[in-house]
């Protein structure tokens, strides 16, 4: 169960709270592998204070209630990083992230969830961009998502996004360092 003083926002049977320990542990062992494994999380206690760090909120999905009709959450389904912590960083990138008043996010969906065709990803998208307006209503909403991502960008563009931008940078610097290529998406 999750004590309602952490929820920051709530939209569409998902929760959006601030980050614990426990759910930092979670993501931060997220694996993707494959075609995905720029996106994998390695585990150490770097990467997870980097989770910890203040820019970044689990997002549950709502199960039913308890006893005292108090939601019931279970792990999280995804995480929202913003600003700096969403910005794919690169050479190319830096003009472009200087370019615009938008604020920057960046969505995980849990690696078990993706690619089920459910609509998960379009709804953790949709509190993510919630959660941006409600916090920086004057902004803009932009993220970074690899060209290789189609089941992303897909819903990207049906979130409203648009590609402005594309650069390269290089990811997944822990483990098989590669360069890639990323759309910058605003909506």
């Amino acid at each position: 169960m999750y004590d309602e003083n952490f929820v920051i926002t709530e939209s569409d049977g998902l929760v959006l709270t601030e980050m614990t320990e426990g759910a930092a542990r979670a993501i931060s062992s997220w694996r993707y592998g494959g075609e995905y494994s720029m996106y994998d999380f390695d585990g150490s206690a770097e990467e997870l204070s980097q989770v910890m760090n203040g820019l970044h909120f689990p997002v549950y999905e709502a199960d039913g209630f308890d006893r005292n009709n108090r939601k019931i959450i279970v792990n999280p389904v995804g995480f929202v990083a913003i600003g700096p912590a969403a910005q794919v960083l690169s050479d190319e990138s830096e003009p472009l992230y200087a370019e615009s008043d938008s604020t920057d996010i960046a969505i995980g969906l849990r690696p078990d969830l993706c690619g089920l065709g459910k609509g998960l990803g379009l709804r953790l998208t949709g509190i993510a961009v919630n959660f941006v307006l409600q916090e920086f209503p004057d902004d803009g909403v932009r993220l970074a998502v690899s060209r290789t991502n189609g089941r992303a960008i897909k819903v990207y563009e049906e979130a409203g996004f648009k590609t402005v931008g594309s650069f390269k940078a290089v990811v997944n610097e822990h483990a098989n360092a590669q360069e890639a290529e990323f759309l910058l998406m605003e909506l």
